[in-house]
């Protein structure tokens, strides 16, 4: 259970933090928005944000989250998968508050978990079992989210959990458009989607770390292979949304998570063969990047929940490279992610979970307890048994 006193103190700070925001004071001169100004806030911005999800979405009875401020029904599982990627950073930096938060919550989705289903998977919203038409990609972010909670704290639980819903996962590639995988268990929809295939292919790659190395790693170029030559438009390295199976047609709208998960998933071809074209590429995508950027805000426009997956992308990048541009870009997205959470922070989970994600990603880039985790979880290694 939550430590309360912990949590009450985190709590208080919120209280502070928010009325200090809102509070205006004609002495205090235009806050400095440099990086040097707020390199040391990241963990405390971080914790701030956090602790006003605890207190505002958090369902104590069921370890479950709401959805938003008004509607207090169970989140559905793509904010679930952004929710737990949360808790997994937070425990990083706090494990006493937020690792049995992360025990109970991941517990707690065994309500969406079909075990009725030929292959189980995670459905939508809480099931009895075989009654919905599941999200390929949800089960995904699941797979990646919880390979990091592995490598974090070792239980196999996570282990085994991101193996069958890898498993479900994949097995919605088939033949049609010469393979891929499709958006939806039922074809809702019709198409075969990049944020079906490009979060598939890091999920192999991230369980390639820990079990099945061989297949995984073979599963993971097959789904970049048909992904970028279905997807990617030619001639910025970016990636459309998706093509409908029926007559071949391409919706050309390009979002920030789709080129994220991409260019994660080059990276981690490149740190896993050693081969350089997939350096190149990833490098490719990430100054293509710089399309998705507000001229006058410097972050990226894109919701909070699509483009914190590009803001982790790009520090994965620069881990990769230590090019200071990535991570300036990854700051400034920061930057005004809080200053927009502390003017009006978001009524849905999604985007408050989103947003605190990146300010955990942040404070990891700039803490020895952050540095020293993804420098073990970057490094190539065998899989074991």
């Amino acid at each position: 259970m939550l430590a309360k006193t912990t949590l009450g103190a985190l709590l208080l700070l919120t209280r502070v933090a928010v009325a200090a925001s809102t509070q205006p004071s004609p002495t205090t001169p235009p806050t400095d928005r440099s990086t040097d100004s707020l390199k040391l806030s990241y963990v405390e911005s971080a914790r701030t944000v956090s602790a006003s999800i605890q207190q505002n979405f958090f369902d104590e009875k069921t370890a479950l989250y709401a959805q938003s401020l008004t509607k207090r029904d169970p989140e559905f599982m793509w904010g679930n998968g952004v929710m737990f990627s949360t808790l997994v950073a937070a425990t990083r930096h706090d494990p006493a508050t937020y690792r049995p938060v992360l025990d109970r919550f991941f517990a707690a989705m065994d309500r969406y978990w079909d075990v009725q289903a030929k292959v189980p998977g995670y459905e939508p919203s809480p099931t009895a079992g075989n009654g919905h038409d599941k999200y390929y990609d949800d089960n995904q972010w699941m797979v990646i989210t919880f390979t990091e909670a592995y490598e974090l704290t070792r239980d196999v639980k996570y282990l085994d959990r991101a193996e069958r819903a890898l498993a479900f996962a994949l097995s919605g590639w088939d033949d049609q458009l010469g393979g891929g995988i499709w958006w939806h268990e039922l074809h809702k929809g019709g198409s075969k989607n990049t944020c079906a295939n490009g979060p598939a292919a890091v999920a192999c790659l991230r369980l390639a770390r820990c079990r099945d190395q061989a297949t995984n790693l073979e599963w993971a170029r097959r789904l970049v292979a048909w992904t970028t030559e279905h997807l990617q438009d030619e001639r910025d390295g970016l990636f459309f949304d998706h093509q409908r199976v029926a007559d071949g047609q391409i919706n050309r709208g390009k979002l920030t998570y789709n080129a994220a998960l991409m260019l994660r998933a080059n990276l981690g071809l490149f740190r896993a063969t050693n081969e350089p074209s997939f350096l190149i590429e990833a490098k490719r995508i990430g100054s293509a990047c710089q399309f998705f950027l507000d001229s006058k805000t410097g972050a990226y426009r894109d919701a909070p929940k699509f483009s914190h997956l590009l803001v982790e992308a790009d520090l994965e990048l620069y881990r990769t490279t230590n090019d200071p541009a990535t991570l300036a870009r990854a700051r400034r997205y920061g930057e005004a992610a809080w200053s927009r959470w502390q003017a009006a922070p978001p009524a849905e989970l999604i985007e408050q979970a989103a947003i605190a994600r990146t300010l955990w990603l942040l404070a990891d880039q700039e803490t020895e307890t952050g540095r020293a985790f993804w420098k073990q979880a970057d490094e190539p290694r065998d899989a074991v048994p």
